[in-house]
């Protein structure tokens, strides 16, 4: 944030589109003065909700679990198959159930939920070199009470298992860390190390 305080100075009046990571965000006033100019653009699109969701089912669902892209790679991601039914678009129980099974059987579930994927297929980029497996096959807590969440609704009993896992993570480690390796130990290399204030854990608490 001494970066984003500082080019404020640099800058002042203007609203700073600050990136971190790999998202774009605003802070403080910025943030409020942006929600007010979104809300007077008023972005407009000819697709309803219902075109939307046969759109999505048509060139995402193969009738198991939802591809990652449009590449329709034979693996299954697990942001691509959690999304769809916790954002709402689709409440399909028997989709619902087919995507919580692939993703078990695909072991993105252990030790614990959840992987991005199987293997680590992500691009090889030059953060990489520093990062390795930071996206791909490594644990994602972001990500994990989202998953719980949806197996709630079909396995109340395979849930719990899952939240107790966590339970015994959090007392492990004093905090609900960021990023595993896919052996559950904790994501490090000699330039990162798992995030300690994630304010997704409170997630965790929604379990």
């Amino acid at each position: 944030m001494q970066q984003w305080h500082h080019l404020k100075k640099q800058h002042p009046g203007y609203i700073l589109f600050f990136r971190m990571g790999d998202f774009y965000e605003f802070f403080y006033n910025d943030a409020s003065e942006m929600a007010k100019e979104l809300d007077l653009i008023r972005i407009k699109h000819n697709i309803d909700s219902k075109s939307m969701k046969n759109k999505i089912k048509k060139e995402f669902w193969n009738g198991n679990y939802f591809y990652d892209d449009l590449n329709k790679k034979k693996y299954v991601a697990g942001d691509a198959n959690i999304f769809p039914f916790w954002l709402g678009v689709f409440d399909d129980n028997k989709m619902l159930k087919s995507c919580i099974k692939s993703m078990q059987n695909e072991g993105l579930a252990k030790p614990f939920p959840l992987k991005y994927t199987k293997k680590d297929s992500a691009k090889t980029n030059f953060a990489r070199w520093f990062v390795k497996n930071y996206e791909g096959n490594a644990l994602w807590m972001h990500m994990g009470p989202l998953y719980v969440q949806l197996v709630k609704k079909i396995d109340k009993k395979k849930a719990k298992d899952y939240i107790d896992a966590y339970t015994l993570l959090i007392e492990k480690h004093k905090n609900f860390l960021e990023v595993f390796n896919p052996d559950g130990s904790v994501f490090r290399s000699p330039f990162y190390h798992a995030d300690e204030g994630m304010l997704w854990a409170a997630n965790f608490l929604t379990l």
